[in-house]
């Protein structure tokens, strides 16, 4: 380092800066201090725009420009403890998996339909045995409804998903295209 043969950027907080670096006068000589402010809301906005291409393609979800706004205003004003653009990036990130994991999963809907099922179902097989015709035509009534319904919700919700993976496959085709 002394000698120049080695050449090196470091890059860390003010704080441990004067800690470690300050405290070593043979080591604080050997690198130039450059002070980089946070950058404001408007820039971490250039920032995230710039950005958003590659978390989209990652997560494999749409965001838009408001959201990249309000996540730039918002993890400024409610966010203390980190920098912009860091937090910005990180509330961007969370959210978008976030999304994508909701996109995944099954809808509340239908699941809630499923619970149903299953529960009119071990109730049919209890009635079963206490032979109670009636109610059982009742539950079987309820049960056909209901698979009706969760069969087109499921048809739905699988159709869906395929358009957003034909989406996703496209959008990464353009990203290879690009590199």
């Amino acid at each position: 380092l002394a000698r120049g043969e080695l050449r090196a950027i470091g890059a860390t907080t003010l704080d441990e800066y004067q800690k470690y670096i300050e405290k070593d006068k043979a080591l604080e000589r050997r690198f130039q201090n450059v002070v980089v402010s946070e950058p404001s809301v408007e820039d971490t906005v250039s920032i995230l725009r710039g950005l958003k291409e590659r978390y989209e393609v990652h997560h494999g979800v749409r965001i838009t420009d408001g959201a990249i706004v309000a996540a730039a205003e918002l993890s400024n004003r409610y966010i203390s403890d980190r920098f912009l653009p860091d937090k910005a990036i990180d509330l961007i990130d969370e959210s978008a998996a976030k999304l994508r994991l909701e996109m995944d999963s099954m809808p509340e809907q239908l699941d809630e339909i499923e619970r149903k099922i299953r529960h009119l179902e071990i109730e049919r097989e209890a009635l079963k045995r206490e032979k109670e015709k009636k109610k059982i035509g009742e539950i079987e009534k309820q049960l056909a409804d209901l698979e009706e319904e969760r069969n087109r919700l499921r048809a739905h919700w699988e159709t869906e998903k395929d358009i957003i993976q034909q989406i996703r496959n496209l959008k990464e085709e353009v990203e290879q295209l690009k590199v």
